[in-house]
């Protein structure tokens, strides 16, 4: 029983760590969207980068709702699955901005 309650406080702080890191790496995936369509306007290139991006920051947005249903939810087998839910969430997008970095590190390079 003590062993669940821990579990469900570890799930809680997961929680409350994703939703405030996620409304800023959603900002951050904007704000580099934006400076993509600049970069590539003067250019005259055109790159995916701005569109994996776009979903990217989407992946960021749920996470952020869903961390904050878990932080809300009465019972805690909902808040341990929307906590799960959250952060599986969180990293898969954080993984997708760091090979969004990386494809345009060497696209936009040469």
């Amino acid at each position: 029983m003590q062993n669940e309650s821990l579990e469900q406080s570890v799930q809680v702080s997961i929680a409350e760590k994703v939703f405030t890191n996620s409304p800023n790496m959603l900002v951050l995936c904007l704000t580099v969207i934006g400076l993509i369509k600049i970069y590539t306007r003067f250019e005259k290139i055109t790159t995916l980068a701005d569109n994996f991006l776009a979903f990217v920051a989407l992946g960021y947005l749920v996470a952020t709702v869903l961390s904050y249903l878990a932080i809300r939810a009465k019972r805690s087998s909902r808040q341990m699955k929307l906590a799960q839910a959250a952060d599986v969430l969180f990293l898969v997008s954080l993984t997708l901005t760091a090979a969004v970095a990386m494809f345009m590190t060497f696209a936009l390079a040469g």
